[in-house]
């Protein structure tokens, strides 16, 4: 999670939380749900598949959790991958035969290391094991396979919605709308290498998920490039996952190769790039949309503006981040008491809420000498808030800043403008006026 963009000079430079705010914002990757979810989830859109999770149980006294999924699509999963959210503090420690797992704060991914039939209609059984003794629930259970594509979101956003969202969130990371699969760079930011669309981090967990995904998918002896650093990475993260701290370190990955290049030659390789890019949409899906959507139906954010709002500050300061600011702007709006859905409570329409959630996020960016330069992200979805742009069925621009919404006091942080299709496509316009409204 990470804010980025090119500066006057066109030098591309990204700037991440100082270690004060760690309690709220994690590195590159977001942490799971701090509260599972009590109830098995509903059907979930993956493409040409989908699937419903029928049983989902963790018994403490055995130490042992069981996932039951149905695959309701027209297509058979071959390889699929499964991520839950566990409670704070709790770590994964089992592989069953057959998978392999990673976990990035208190969300766990488990990936097959073979082939997985999962024929339409049929149910699979995964069991799992952590070193918890009491009983709950696993949170924001997701499944994706390499059969579904996985590009395609679960309810929250239409396709083309989502292609707005993704690509006005990539302003902020590249200055461009296109994602930048093939980005990798050291920041010396204290977490290894920064990679991808999402910014995947070598040294918090989330680039690992996208190596594994990657390797499930295409050997090293069939042009996977990055498969030779799994030792490496497996290293780095085991040292994440048992100290807690971001790992600066990419020494592991150094003595295999040329990280970055062989990083980027995986996406310009037009023989690997299918892969390659599935992989970091599956992981982003799973580490960010996934959750960002079902909190926007906990607290009952029907439009597609607030769930974009939502996705866009779950890339950014992380899921515990994210759902810091939601409290904090739940209060705001009278309800202290966090009572969900806040749609409706007293009263208290979406419009309220975004308000209040965007001024809090504007707060925490303005608060922090190294996030304010990014202050204008925040303007662009409080514009879109004030023409009443719900449904992004208008073109979406950023041209405005956070001085233009509330204050002069604001730097300008300086991202390129642009126009963005209701369909996602996008043009750089000729002429434009800074403005609010």
């Amino acid at each position: 999670m990470e804010y980025g963009r090119n500066d006057a000079s066109g030098m591309k430079y990204r700037a991440w939380v100082l270690a004060g705010l760690t309690a709220a914002f994690t590195g590159c990757a977001a942490d799971a749900s701090e509260e599972p979810a009590a109830e098995v989830e509903g059907p979930r859109a993956l493409a040409a598949c989908s699937y419903t999770v029928t049983t989902n149980t963790y018994d403490g006294p055995d130490y042992w959790g069981t996932l039951v999924f149905k695959n309701t699509g027209t297509s058979a999963m071959t390889s699929p991958t499964i991520s839950f959210g566990v409670p704070g503090g709790v770590t994964c420690d089992h592989d069953e035969p057959g998978w392999t797992h990673t976990q990035t704060g208190s969300t766990c991914v488990y990936s097959r290391t073979s082939g997985l039939t999962v024929a339409v209609n049929a149910s699979y059984t995964f069991y799992y094991s952590t070193n918890s003794n009491t009983s709950w629930t696993a949170g924001n259970v997701g499944i994706t396979d390499p059969s579904c594509g996985g590009t395609t979101p679960e309810p929250g956003l239409t396709a083309n919605q989502k292609k707005v969202a993704e690509a006005l969130t990539s302003i902020w990371e590249n200055d461009t709308p296109t994602l930048d699969y093939a980005y990798s760079e050291n920041i010396q930011d204290g977490r290894g290498y920064t990679n991808g669309r999402a910014g995947f981090c070598t040294g918090t967990g989330d680039a690992i998920q996208v190596v594994q995904c990657y390797v499930n998918l295409r050997s090293a002896g069939n042009g996977n490039l990055l498969a030779k650093y799994m030792p490496g990475l497996t290293t780095i993260n085991n040292r994440f996952l048992s100290t807690g701290q971001s790992q600066a370190s990419t020494s592991e990955l150094d003595v295999l190769g040329d990280w970055r290049a062989d990083w980027a030659a995986s996406d310009t390789n037009t023989t690997t790039r299918a892969d390659f890019k599935a992989c970091q949409d599956q992981v982003s899906d799973a580490l960010y949309y996934a959750p960002a959507m079902a909190e926007a139906r906990k607290w009952g954010l029907a439009t597609a503006l607030s769930r974009m709002a939502l996705y866009d500050a779950y890339i950014n300061h992380g899921e515990s981040g994210a759902k810091s600011m939601i409290r904090a702007a739940n209060t705001a709006v009278g309800n202290s008491g966090q009572v969900a859905p806040v749609v409706g409570y007293n009263g208290i329409t979406e419009t309220a809420w975004l308000q209040r959630f965007l001024e809090k996020r504007r707060d925490v960016l303005a608060a922090d000498s190294t996030w304010v330069d990014a202050i204008d992200r925040v303007a662009a979805y409080e514009k879109l808030r004030r023409k009443g742009n719900w449904d992004l069925s208008a073109a979406v621009r950023n041209d405005v800043r956070a001085r233009d919404c509330w204050s002069t006091a604001y730097p300008v942080s300086g991202y390129t403008v642009r126009n963005i299709n209701p369909d996602g496509t996008w043009s750089t316009p000729g002429t434009y006026t800074f403005a609010c409204q």
